[in-house]
């Protein structure tokens, strides 16, 4: 579900008008007409209060639904809680390309922790 999609589900919950939030946000009743048909993205500061007016961890408005486990240097796609959502304000974590480069920096982290092992290894034998 798009973040405009979400916004307007909690403000229809909360029985408000695009006028009524519009007006406890200090913005124009265009922009949550923007921001509900998916054509704007409120920038950070009015997406934190538009989810403390609408009453809704930040993290709701957010979450496309797919997220990341780490565990035991895996990442595996999880729905239940627990787990370190996707989405970043600066970077789609959804992005194939931002993806496949956190798992070759877990693979070079790993080699790079193997040859230390193997180096303090070898100090150790002197």
């Amino acid at each position: 579900m798009s973040l405009g999609t979400k916004v307007r589900k909690y403000r229809e919950a909360k029985h408000w008008s695009q006028d009524d939030l519009a007006l406890r946000l200090d913005v124009t009743q265009g922009t949550i007409s923007n921001i509900e048909s998916d054509k704007t993205i409120p920038n950070s500061m009015l997406l934190n209060k538009m989810a403390k007016e609408l009453e809704v961890d930040i993290n709701d408005l957010l979450n496309e639904g797919i997220q990341v486990n780490i565990s035991n240097n895996q990442f595996s796609d999880l729905s239940s809680a627990g787990t370190i959502n996707q989405y970043n304000p600066v970077y789609n974590m959804q992005s194939k390309e931002i993806t496949e480069s956190i798992l070759k920096n877990q693979e070079q982290l790993t080699k790079l922790m193997e040859a230390q092992t193997r180096l303090i290894e070898d100090l150790l034998k002197k």
